[in-house]
C-alpha cells in the first residue's frame, strides 16, 4: 500500500507551512524580546545625606526598571555619607536586583556612599571625584549639637565585623577589590604605597583606576552610557515623587528634632489651656508629621505607627473625659515617647541586639524635646498672655489680679469650701478651673459639659476632689 507521506502535492503543503512558521518566527522573536536599543538605562539620583527617605526612592526605581526591561540601573552619586541603616537596606535592595546597577561617582561618594558603590557591578568616577572615608561614627544626639564623634571602641569594633562581612560580600560578587574598601573602613588597615595605618583611605578619581576599584574615569552620564556600550539607549531619570520629597526632608536630623521639640512643646502648652485648642494641634501635626515621614521612609512599621496612634487617643481621652491628670494620660504620653524612640532608632539586624549607644541618639532627641517643650512654655507664659489675638489661648486670660493674689490664701481644708458658690473660668469638660471665694481650684462635674462663665455650687470634697454642679437657672455670666 502506497504511504500518503508520499503524495507530492501533500509533501508540497508540508514544506510550504514549515516555511511560513520559519519566516514568521523573527516576528515573534521581536514581539517577546525587544531588541537592546529599545530597552532604557535607569538614572537614579543618589545625592546629599544618605537617609532613610533615600531607600524608598532607590526601592522604587529599581520596581520601574523591572517593569521597562531596562538593560541597567546606574547610581549618579553624590554624597558625604549618612545613616548606617539606611545604606545597609540599600545594599539589600541592590544584592537582590535582578538587573545590572552601576555606579557614576559625580564629585563624591564618601562614607557610606562607598559602602553602596561596593554593592554594584561596576564604578566610574567623574574626574575631580573622590571615593572613601567610610568609619562608623556617632552623630550629634541633638540638631546643632556639635560634630560627630567616633564610637565606643567596643561598640565600634561589634558594628565593623557585621558590616566587614556584608561589604566583603559585596565585594565579592561584584569583583571589587575588598581590601581597598576595608581600608575605608578601618583606620588600623594599611596598605603600602597607598593609606598607612591610623588613617582612612579616600582615593582621587585616577588613584581609583589605577587601584582598580574604578572602571574608568568618565566626564558624564552619556559618557558612561557609551563605555558600558549603552550609548544607544534610551534614559530614563528616576524623579523623586512628592512624598519621597516629603519623607527625605522630614527624616533629616534636623528637621526630625525641630519637630519633635516643638510636638512635645505644644501637648505641655495644651496642658495649660482650656480644653483643646492651637497649641495642642500644632503638636499633634508636628508629631504626626514626624512620625508620617518615618513611615513613608519606611524606617517605622506598624508597631510605631499602632504605640503612637494608642498614645494619643489615650493622651485625648485623658484631656476629655477624665478629671485631672493621671495614669490614662500617662501610659498615652509614655507610648507616643516609645514610638518616636522606636521610628528614630538607627539599628538594623545585622547589628544583633541594640547597644545602649545606638539608644543615645533618639534618647537625647526626646529628652531635648522635653527641655525645649519646657522653655517654649516658660516663655509662653510670660509673653502670650499679654500679646493681642493670642492671649484668650492661655488659662492666664480667664485670670484676674482680684484671683491671683487670692491663691496665696486657699483654704487649709477644701471641706470647707462645700455649699460655697463660684464661677467656672473654664470649659468644665468635665474637669476644668472654677473661681471659689476669690481662689482658682481644680475641680470636676458630675459629667455634663459646663460652659466657662457659668455659676457653680461646691456640693462634695473628697480630697482635693472637689466636685461642682452648675446653679440652676443660671445663665452663663462673661468669663
Amino acid at each position: 500500500m502506497k504511504s500518503p507521506w508520499s503524495s507530492p502535492v501533500l509533501r508540497a503543503v508540508l514544506s510550504l507551512a514549515a516555511h511560513s512558521v520559519l519566516a514568521c518566527l523573527p516576528l515573534f522573536t521581536a514581539v517577546s524580546c525587544p531588541a537592546d536599543q529599545l530597552r532604557p538605562v535607569v538614572i537614579v539620583p543618589v545625592d546629599g545625606e544618605i537617609e532613610d527617605g533615600l531607600v524608598y526612592v532607590i526601592r522604587r526605581a529599581l520596581r520601574e526598571a523591572e517593569a521597562h526591561s531596562a538593560r541597567a540601573v546606574i547610581l549618579h552619586m553624590d554624597t558625604p555619607g549618612g545613616k548606617v541603616s539606611a545604606m545597609e537596606k540599600i545594599m539589600q535592595e541592590l544584592a537582590h536586583a535582578s538587573l545590572p546597577v552601576y555606579t557614576y561617582v559625580d564629585t563624591k561618594a564618601l562614607s557610606a556612599g562607598a559602602m553602596i558603590a561596593a554593592a554594584t557591578r561596576a564604578i566610574y568616577m567623574a574626574p575631580q571625584s573622590q571615593i572613601g572615608a567610610a568609619m562608623l561614627i556617632q552623630m550629634p544626639a541633638l540638631p546643632f549639637g556639635g560634630a560627630p564623634q567616633p564610637l565606643d571602641e567596643s561598640v565600634r569594633k561589634k558594628m565593623l565585623s557585621a558590616y566587614r562581612a556584608m561589604v566583603r560580600s559585596a565585594c565579592e560578587r561584584n569583583g571589587h577589590r575588598w581590601e581597598l574598601f576595608e581600608a575605608m573602613m578601618d583606620a588600623d588597615v594599611a596598605i603600602s604605597n597607598l593609606v598607612e595605618k591610623g588613617s582612612l583611605l579616600t582615593l582621587t578619581a585616577q588613584e581609583a583606576v589605577t587601584q582598580q576599584l574604578a572602571r574608568a574615569v568618565a566626564a558624564s552620564i552619556p559618557h558612561v552610557l557609551e563605555l558600558l556600550g549603552m550609548s544607544d539607549a534610551p534614559v530614563i531619570r528616576i524623579t523623586p515623587k512628592s512624598a519621597e520629597h516629603v519623607a527625605r526632608f522630614l527624616t533629616g536630623s534636623i528637621v526630625s528634632g525641630l519637630l519633635l521639640a516643638f510636638g512635645l512643646g505644644g501637648l505641655f502648652l495644651e496642658m495649660r489651656t482650656p480644653g483643646f485648642g492651637l497649641p495642642g494641634t500644632i503638636g499633634v501635626i508636628c508629631l504626626a508629621l514626624f512620625f508620617w515621614g518615618h513611615t513613608i521612609a519606611g524606617m517605622s512599621g506598624w508597631l510605631e505607627a499602632a504605640l503612637f496612634l494608642t498614645g494619643v487617643v489615650l493622651l485625648l481621652v485623658e484631656i476629655f473625659l477624665i478629671p485631672g491628670f493621671g495614669v490614662t494620660g500617662i501610659t498615652g504620653i509614655v507610648l507616643i515617647l516609645a514610638a518616636l524612640i522606636l521610628a528614630m532608632l538607627d539599628w538594623s539586624p545585622a547589628q544583633g541586639i541594640p547597644t545602649s549607644s545606638q539608644f543615645f541618639k533618639p534618647v537625647a532627641i526626646v529628652a531635648g524635646g522635653f527641655l525645649g517643650a519646657l522653655v517654649l512654655l516658660i516663655v509662653a507664659a510670660r509673653l502670650f498672655p499679654h500679646t493681642p489675638g493670642v492671649n484668650r489661648l492661655f488659662l492666664n486670660y480667664a485670670l484676674d489680679s482680684a484671683s491671683s493674689t487670692a491663691a496665696g490664701n486657699l483654704p487649709p481644708d477644701v471641706a470647707t469650701l462645700v455649699g460655697k458658690s463660684g464661677v467656672a473660668k473654664t470649659i468644665l469638660r468635665p474637669a476644668g478651673k472654677a473661681l471659689i471665694d476669690g481662689a482658682l481650684y481644680d475641680v470636676v462635674t458630675d459629667g455634663e459639659f459646663v460652659p466657662a462663665g457659668t455659676p457653680v455650687r461646691v456640693v462634695t470634697c473628697a480630697g482635693n476632689r472637689i466636685v461642682v454642679n452648675p446653679v440652676s437657672g443660671s445663665t452663663s455670666a462673661p468669663s
